[in-house]
């Protein structure tokens, strides 16, 4: 792992590609300003935004950082030269570099923000929820992709499998393979929604307040000690003190809750004040 591990984005696994961490910001360090502080003469600015996209969907998408790797806080310095970049692009370092600076508090919590917005799981204080939805007009839209936006506002995950997700991969991305996933799969699956809601919400207060705390060390030793309590308390397995010979896995984002509409029919507001949860 470290400068070795590979990140794959979904047009990664799609196309059979993989991309090296170290290559990622590599590439946008070669572009940076130089030493002297002035912008290099020949910068292809149009590169800068799929390149930080990059390496946000590769972070996203990491089962686990080793706690010996240098990655983020590598990638973290060589953004910071970006700030004095105009804008927008200094604008898309700086949410990186607190990307980073989250990750690095709270291994996972931003495909954990992402999922539970998405699916519409407010937790505790943190309340906020992103509703995607299509207006579509009938007679201006393909039918293949009727069918597709149809078939997406129609099927929703079960909050029992979201919830075994998101726990899933709280632990990973803390413990790694210290953490059995699949015995914690197993586990889970036999706990009532009810349960589930409990133990995700404690997890998911621990991760934030980590992520708002100031000292990153002592952020994720508090949080893990945290989730050691809580996976005591809900008789989960073992968590070991080493790594184990087990492999990662990589925890797919489920699809994000989605409403259609057509565009003829005027009873968008009523409809979704009926569908969506509040």
């Amino acid at each position: 792992l470290g400068d070795e591990l590979k990140c794959s984005t979904p047009r990664a696994r799609r196309t059979g590609s993989t991309t090296h961490w170290k290559d990622v910001y590599t590439g946008l360090a070669e572009m940076r300003s130089p030493a002297d502080g002035l912008v290099q003469e020949k910068c292809d600015y149009d590169l800068v935004t799929p390149l930080a996209l990059l390496f946000y969907y590769a972070v996203l998408y990491a089962p686990h950082f080793p706690p010996g790797s240098d990655l983020l806080l590598k990638a973290a310095s060589v953004y910071h030269s970006f700030l004095t970049w105009p804008v927008p692009y200094c604008n898309i370092f700086r949410e990186l570099l607190t990307f980073i600076s989250d990750e690095l508090k709270a291994p996972g919590i931003s495909f954990q923000r992402l999922v539970r917005t998405e699916q519409g799981l407010p937790v505790k204080n943190y309340q906020s929820s992103t509703v995607t939805v299509l207006l579509l007009n009938r007679s201006e839209v393909q039918s293949e992709f009727l069918s597709i936006a149809e078939k997406l506002s129609a099927s929703e995950p079960p909050q029992h499998a979201t919830l075994v997700l998101l726990l899933e991969h709280l632990y990973q991305a803390n413990f790694g393979t210290r953490c059995d996933l699949d015995s914690l799969h197993h586990l889970l699956k036999s706990k009532t929604l009810e349960e589930l809601s409990e133990i995700y919400a404690s997890a998911a207060d621990a991760q934030e307040i980590a992520a708002a705390s100031s000292d990153p060390v002592l952020a994720r030793e508090r949080l893990q000690s945290v989730l050691r309590d809580i996976a005591g308390a809900a008789s989960f397995p073992a968590i070991a003190g080493e790594a184990q010979p087990r492999k990662l896995h990589t925890i797919p984002i489920p699809a994000a809750r989605c409403y259609a509409f057509s565009w003829d029919q005027d009873n968008f507001g009523k409809q979704r004040r009926s569908r969506v949860p509040p």
